[in-house]
């Protein structure tokens, strides 16, 4: 028996492939491009306020209203391949705006990255290349 390939088939097996192209671009968190951020607020700041705060990596942004002195708060940013890599953090800090610029990531890298900011609204941080822990 021999298989006569119809244009009506070619179509099918294109429109399949294009689908799961597009699926698997949705996955890149299971890929290497993910950048896990942790912000720590010491309970030793208790007498201060941070509010508006904003991660950006790339064309990736999370923003949050407050954090309470004690807690920390989670983040995973997914930069695009194209993106400038720079990790820049917002806040303000009793009032005062500040920024500051974390480490620029490589492409294809997936990074943890934990941010601490003090009583006096300095910055402090470290990172690890994923997979790793900061403990």
């Amino acid at each position: 028996m021999r298989f006569v390939e119809s244009s009506g088939f070619r179509a099918c097996a294109a429109s399949v492939v294009l689908l799961l192209g597009l699926a698997l671009q949705g996955c890149r968190a299971w890929g290497n491009d993910v950048v896990k951020v942790r912000i720590i607020f010491p309970a030793s700041a208790q007498n201060h306020q941070i509010t508006d705060l904003s991660l950006i990596v790339g064309g990736d942004k999370y923003s949050w209203p407050s954090l309470s002195p004690g807690a920390d708060r989670n983040v995973n940013l997914e930069p695009g391949p194209e993106d400038d890599r720079q990790l820049a953090f917002l806040y303000t800090f009793d009032g005062d705006k500040r920024s500051w610029d974390g480490p620029k990531f490589d492409a294809g890298t997936g990074y943890r990255m934990e941010i601490t900011v003090d009583a006096s609204g300095h910055v402090s941080s470290r990172h690890c290349i994923l997979p790793c822990t900061l403990s």
